[in-house]
């Protein structure tokens, strides 16, 4: 290259630097300005802290609250069970029929449709499914995962895109929580496990928990909840809500699936019966929200995707840590999804509307 040549090539490259350098970064989509606002408004008044993703899944624009930091997902983890589950069908390795058999060890806390189940009964893949994802039966979730295997389960969410810590069984969750305060109860049976569940206060489950124990120290409702903070802190079932966002763009695509497996994702997913106080609290009654809740001692979380005006789908990723109320958790859900309508929602119907 001559001297005039390379000149030329260096003058090119300072004036469009200087022509980058003068437009500044790109300008942030409206829509995230406005949403920024109302969430740090609503976050200042929430006596907890909050991770939050949002993503206009058809243009790629998306806002995030502190999104990065790996959170405990509680029954969310469920999320990847389900893809799992249906990843092993699409494959042909697992059938919707298989009967999975309810025995004894099957027994869980929240077993919210298989609570009448008897040792013996056989219940199909898709029923268990069926239950976990609308129900949250946690009994259900375990089958589902000593079917298709935990590590499989983590291996299917790292392909996916979510960096998890250590993925466990819900039972080994719980166990893993109460042995913060004494190593044996690495052993405690369902049935032990289902009993603690039964106390929902810090103090009366301490005080079963002691007598389980015994004749070690009497735990207090104090000593239960640093338990379950050094458990938190293991980063068990947990994953940022950039990267769950992300799952469920993925989700709402269909991409991994197939047609049929996408299908029944959607409507599990649409047909979710808890946490009618969160996100969808806020959205128009109409507003067709496809998700998944969870909800463990100072935990909520709440994540899905919804359809905007435009027909176009937006993902909703969010979860909340170190309240003491649940009822505040769903106000601040319930917030966040009105806030997500009012500017992206509308931002949708008003592009949509253009586009006629």
């Amino acid at each position: 290259m001559t001297r005039t040549a390379c000149l030329c090539a260096f003058l090119v490259t300072v004036l469009l630097t200087a022509s980058a350098e003068a437009l500044g970064p790109p300008e942030a989509p409206r829509w995230t300005a406005e949403l920024n606002g109302l969430v740090e408004t609503a976050a200042r008044d929430f006596d907890g802290e909050l991770s939050l993703y949002v993503l206009d899944v058809a243009s790629g624009e998306e806002y995030a609250y502190d999104a990065e930091r790996p959170t405990y997902l509680s029954s969310a983890i469920k999320l990847g069970v389900m893809l799992e589950v249906m990843h092993q069908v699409d494959a042909g390795r697992l059938s919707w029929d298989e009967p999975l058999t309810f025995t004894p060890d099957a027994l869980r806390d929240g077993m919210h449709r298989l609570h009448r189940a008897q040792p013996g009964d056989a219940l199909p893949v898709s029923t268990l499914l069926e239950y976990m994802m609308v129900d949250s039966d946690n009994a259900a979730a375990d089958l589902l995962i000593a079917r298709v295997g935990v590590d499989a389960v983590k291996a299917q969410l790292a392909a996916r895109g979510v960096q998890t810590g250590p993925v466990v069984s819900l039972l080994d969750e719980r166990r893993r929580i109460y042995a913060q305060l004494d190593a044996r109860a690495l052993a405690f049976t369902p049935e032990q496990i289902r009993t603690l569940g039964r106390y929902d206060s810090p103090a009366s489950r301490a005080q079963v928990l002691s007598r389980m124990l015994a004749p070690r120290t009497a735990w207090t409702g104090k000593d239960l909840d640093g338990a379950f903070g050094a458990f938190y802190a293991e980063q068990v079932n947990s994953a940022p809500m950039r990267q769950m966002g992300q799952l469920l763009r993925q989700v709402a695509r269909c991409e991994g699936l197939s047609a049929a497996s996408c299908t029944r994702a959607h409507t599990l997913m649409r047909a979710c019966q808890t946490g009618s106080a969160r996100i969808a609290a806020g959205l128009p009654a109409t507003a067709a929200w496809a998700h998944k809740t969870g909800t463990q001692h100072r935990r909520a979380c709440d994540m899905g995707f919804l359809t905007l005006p435009s027909g176009q789908p937006a993902v909703i990723a969010a979860c909340t840590r170190n309240f003491w109320r649940v009822a505040d958790a769903e106000r601040l859900f319930a917030l966040l999804g009105e806030s997500v309508w009012r500017t992206l929602g509308v931002a949708g119907a008003q592009v949509s509307r253009s586009a006629e």
